[in-house]
């Protein structure tokens, strides 16, 4: 063999280890992947429409919180146990500890109605002093500190933040009238949602509850007085605030079940219904619910507030004008559920 084409051979010989040993690196590596633990896919882009989410994006929330109707002796002193041990931990000023076992012992529904409301009112006071003050608690993962960048206005920063709340409950807490006028370095408050609703119709109360971020913890944080549709006519299910859906200075048209004639009337005419600001929020049925695409039917205000706390609307869930205000404010289009119960 001529001494060139000895070389030839030797070249070629260690080509082919060398691709027999990347293939078996190959296979090695294929093997050892296969066996690993599943990577969870990239969260989908949100696209931004005002202050909305993509309409494919369906609202996520943690199970209600419903009262437990039979709940067993170990469950009630399980709830007590929590109940007890949150109030220990608000006594001792450790506010985030004893939010958690106030809330935890509340979603349980096997406190008596006594220790429910003690937790609701101590909730409730919680929320006043970490979420809707103009200052943060360290190690709330509700809240933190947002400093504007030039460019920025708050409902972008909603969106890339992904907070899903209103920028109008963002500006209340931080006391900006205007915010055009948020200049470029300046620091804010900002809390993650979203915030989600439980109507109890007997009781004609409505529960609002923030998700907590990274957890499935529903903290409680207002309970409000409404009024509900006469001989039962709201109809119970889980639901959520459509896109779209939230609208001020709403015009009213009567529906067709009215006595009134069915003509459009705006704010601030005769027989205008729906408050001082005309606030209207749109509710679609999620799940299994057979009003999935009804158009009429939602949270309102009301220029009647001696309705509150009784059966006598058409149907639809009636807020004072304080009320309406604040729920109009937290509640995010897409995001946001409304669970109503008997």
């Amino acid at each position: 063999m001529a001494k060139g084409q000895g070389r030839a051979v030797a070249f070629i010989v260690i080509i082919a280890i060398m691709a027999l040993g990347a293939v078996t690196y190959w296979q090695r590596d294929r093997i050892w992947s296969d066996d690993s633990e599943p990577t969870a896919p990239e969260p989908k882009p949100e696209r931004p429409a005002g202050n909305s989410q993509d309409p494919s994006t369906q609202a996520t929330a943690p199970p209600p919180p419903v009262k437990v109707v039979e709940a067993t002796a170990a469950q009630r002193r399980q709830a007590q146990a929590l109940f007890d041990e949150g109030v220990k931990l608000l006594n001792a000023d450790k506010v985030l500890a004893a939010r958690a076992k106030l809330a935890d012992a509340l979603v349980t529904g096997a406190l008596n109605d006594q220790a429910a409301a003690g937790a609701r009112d101590r909730l409730a006071v919680i929320a006043e002093k970490t979420i809707f003050s103009s200052r943060t608690t360290k190690g709330d993962r509700c809240t933190f500190w947002y400093r504007f960048r030039p460019g920025d206005i708050m409902d972008k920063v909603v969106r890339e933040q992904k907070l899903r709340v209103p920028s109008d409950i963002l500006l209340k807490i931080n006391k900006i009238a205007d915010a055009r006028k948020i200049r470029a370095g300046q620091q804010v408050k900002l809390f993650r949602g979203p915030v989600h609703a439980v109507v109890s119709k007997s009781r004609f109360t409505m529960d609002l509850y923030l998700t907590e971020p990274g957890t499935q913890r529903m903290i409680f944080i207002k309970r409000l007085p409404v009024g509900t549709g006469k001989d039962g006519s709201t109809p119970v299910g889980r639901w959520r605030v459509a896109l779209g859906g939230k609208i001020a200075h709403a015009t009213w048209t009567p529906p067709s079940s009215s006595d009134v004639e069915r003509k459009k009337i705006p704010l601030g005419t005769a027989g205008y219904p729906l408050g001082r600001r005309g606030l209207w929020i749109s509710l679609e049925g999620i799940e299994d619910n057979h009003l999935t695409k009804h158009d009429g039917y939602g949270i309102h205000g009301t220029n009647d507030p001696a309705s509150i706390g009784k059966a006598v609307s058409m149907g639809c869930i009636r807020l004072d004008d304080e009320g309406i205000d604040l729920v109009f404010s937290l509640l995010y289009e897409k995001w946001s559920t409304v669970t109503i119960t008997e």
